[in-house]
């Protein structure tokens, strides 16, 4: 249960400070294993997270027993529970801030590094990952593809199924973080 508390905590930390807190209204994150005998697919809808416009910082989380897709439901199983272990490790989460200082109230599109901790398997690490952030009246949409090295994450691979699973996995994220709230 970490994932929500570090989101509850981060929610709290930031309403004190700023006043231009969005939420995600809309989330999809895809993930591609391509190996040499299989590619792997899934998808995940299901992410939530917070983005304090003024300070840049945000917090994002993803359960991983949303991922649907798969080629079969033996492979998701064998993903939540042999490589996942989403019953120990139920989120991921990616939390930090943006480094350069745009003004996101201004429409446009702009390219961005977001730097922060991304846990995956209960293992974090420092990434960062660069972003395209397109302001427009309906909110932030935030696109980014970037590689995940599962050996990072200590996520291991069975030699019997090493040509099945790709080391590393291709992360693609289309993310609306919602409009200004109205509400004081």
């Amino acid at each position: 249960m970490k994932g929500p508390l570090v989101l509850l905590l981060l929610l709290s930390t930031l309403m004190v400070r700023s006043q231009d807190i969005r939420r995600v209204s809309r989330s999809r994150i895809d993930f591609l294993s391509t190996a040499p005998m299989e590619n792997i697919a899934a998808t995940n809808t299901a992410a939530t997270g917070i983005f304090d416009v003024e300070q840049r910082t945000f917090a994002i989380q993803v359960p991983v027993q949303a991922f649907v897709g798969f080629n079969s439901p033996l492979q998701r199983e064998h993903f939540n529970e042999n490589y996942l272990e989403s019953n120990r490790f139920p989120y991921m989460v990616f939390q930090g801030r943006l480094i350069e200082s745009t003004d996101l109230s201004k429409p446009g599109t702009y390219r961005v590094r977001a730097k922060g901790d991304l846990t995956v398997h209960g293992v974090l690490r420092e990434r960062i990952i660069e972003c395209v952030l397109v302001v427009t009246k309906d909110g932030i949409r935030v696109t980014s593809t970037f590689m995940v090295k599962l050996a990072d994450h200590t996520i291991r691979i069975p030699r019997v199924v090493h040509q099945k699973i790709a080391e590393d996995v291709q992360v693609k994220l289309d993310m609306l973080i919602g409009p200004k709230s109205t509400r004081p």
